[in-house]
């Protein structure tokens, strides 16, 4: 991915409240990276790899800690490039926009930063 698509497209990630986690494979290799945010009883993930390629999904934010290999149920995915991921993820939870309806809305944030204190 071009240098300042990659930099958009992080500008874009974190003014929608996306947080970053390291991506391995079975063997501990880093694979790319998995950002997410919770959305009134959603998760929505956007799992990066090197290649540019994405795949963006909003699931049921339900987890309980004695079944930690087991989630709330898959509601929507996309797989594809990046920025066009990223794009399906944040169109789809506007509520004006959207063709289902959805109980979240955008989150709205400035980038930069005005204050240090202002990045998680």
């Amino acid at each position: 991915m071009p240098a300042q698509a990659a930099q958009e497209l992080g500008r874009r990630l974190h003014a929608a409240g996306f947080r970053p986690l390291p991506d391995v494979d079975d063997d501990g290799g880093l694979i790319g990276t998995r950002l997410w945010r919770v959305r009134a009883g959603y998760v929505e993930y956007l799992a990066l790899r090197p290649s540019g390629l994405a795949h963006a999904v909003r699931a049921e934010a339900l987890f309980d800690y004695r079944h930690p290999a087991e989630h709330g149920a898959v509601v929507e995915h996309r797989f594809g490039h990046a920025t066009n991921a990223l794009n399906w993820l944040l169109n789809s939870a506007d509520t004006t926009g959207a063709r289902l309806p959805r109980p979240y809305a955008p989150h709205a944030r400035s980038w930069p930063p005005s204050e240090p204190d202002e990045i998680d």
